[in-house]
């Protein structure tokens, strides 16, 4: 079906208009509704012509914005599109910030050491020279005969790219007396931070909305997680992968792997049909459902990067860890990477690809993974450790 053509150039307008004026002439003329035939070429009437068409103009502008918006397929306003989803009882998910734990480490053991809270550790600046905050949320001790002890942070801004990966968050600040050294493991996240949603993802949510009216389908269970701030995808199993009658919701989460948080406020949506407030007869009757993390398939990737002469190999390396760790988050702020879903194998040649468009680098050689990596239609691949070497190519 064609899309109607509502609007109008300002040419087309006074065609429309002039031509009318001039077809009419002679029976104004008559009827006495005009004294002598108008000149419409010039003068006072040429004049308050000109003004009128600009006026029509501008309101077959209106129109044609108002039609466009007014259709939530192909609405770009950001405020008519939250119009639209809320009319469904989808509203657009915000941010949040991120929350998890921090490993604060001491090479002794003997004696008590105090760490106050508002304390601020961070990440080392990232291949665009980001740096990601976060302050301690309470008072913590690294008691007598320990060496280290784990401290709820929050990051100072809000985002999915303050989910941090293993290893990112190492630099303190504010220096505590004492500490020597934090770190973050690859589970530290307590709570996952996430960007306000893009307006496609929105739209998305509102087809889902309207998809997932026809019952327990798989596209209602889609619709229910996918309300939950901080669930970036969902990969619904609903041809019953735990025996007859089973369906398994499968949740990725801002940062990869959900927290246990996330998992549960999913499982509440589902139980509530994401309707928060309103009165509901329970959960879906007629499914043994389960809301779950992907499986993880870790990664330990470690490479070799050759670089041309000339090129500052902190630079490069910087660049390629940016990338690389960009395939494990989701949503990206990485041109030209698009993160890793549920189910997606990792190769070797996308791997490749997210490095060299680093510029200044030759080639790489990957020590680890030695090959393409299957991952399993409920799997996620995940990032366990990443090292990049750098060096200069020989000049020939």
């Amino acid at each position: 079906m064609p899309t109607p053509q509502l609007s109008k150039t300002l040419d087309d307008v006074r065609s429309m208009v002039f031509g009318h004026m001039e077809d009419v002439q002679e029976e104004y003329t008559a009827k006495g509704w005009m004294p002598a035939r108008l000149n419409l070429n010039k003068g006072v009437v040429r004049g308050l012509l000109e003004i009128f068409c600009w006026g029509l103009y501008q309101l077959y502008q209106l129109l044609a914005a108002v039609f466009e918006q007014a259709a939530p397929l192909t609405a770009t306003d950001e405020a008519w599109m939250e119009w639209h989803a809320e009319q469904v009882e989808a509203p657009r998910k915000q941010a949040t910030k991120a929350r998890g734990l921090v490993r604060f480490a001491r090479v002794s053991t003997s004696g008590n050491v105090p760490i106050p809270a508002g304390r601020i550790v961070r990440t080392e600046p990232d291949g665009a020279g980001r740096v990601y905050r976060y302050v301690t949320a309470e008072d913590a001790v690294i008691r007598n005969g320990m060496n280290e002890v784990a401290v709820e942070v929050e990051a100072e801004e809000y985002g999915a790219a303050a989910n941090a990966s293993a290893g990112q968050i190492t630099e303190m600040v504010t220096a505590v007396s004492g500490v020597d050294a934090v770190a973050n493991d690859a589970d530290w996240l307590i709570s996952e931070g996430a960007d306000i949603e893009p307006l496609e993802k929105l739209r998305d949510r509102y087809i889902l909305r309207w998809m997932g009216n026809n019952g327990m389908t798989k596209y209602a269970y889609a619709s229910w997680a996918l309300s939950v701030t901080g669930t970036v995808a969902v990969k619904v199993l609903d041809q019953h992968p735990r025996g007859q009658g089973t369906v398994d919701v499968i949740v990725k989460g801002a940062a990869g792997i959900p927290t246990d948080a996330l998992l549960e406020n999913v499982r509440q949506a589902v139980t509530t049909g994401a309707r928060p407030g309103e009165v509901q007869a329970g959960p879906p009757v007629n499914d043994d459902w389960q809301v779950r993390g992907p499986q993880a398939v870790p990664l330990a990737i470690e490479a070799l990067l050759t670089l041309y002469p000339g090129t500052h190999a902190d630079s490069a390396r910087s660049g390629a860890d940016q990338r690389l760790r960009a395939l494990f988050t989701d949503p990206t702020t990485v041109k030209g990477i698009s993160p890793l879903q549920i189910g997606e194998d990792v190769t070797l040649d996308r791997l490749t690809a997210a490095v060299m468009a680093v510029e200044g680098v030759k080639k790489v050689e990957w020590t680890s993974p030695g090959g393409d990596v299957a991952v399993a239609a409920d799997a996620l691949a995940t990032l366990e450790s990443l090292t990049l070497t750098a060096v200069e190519a020989s000049e020939e």
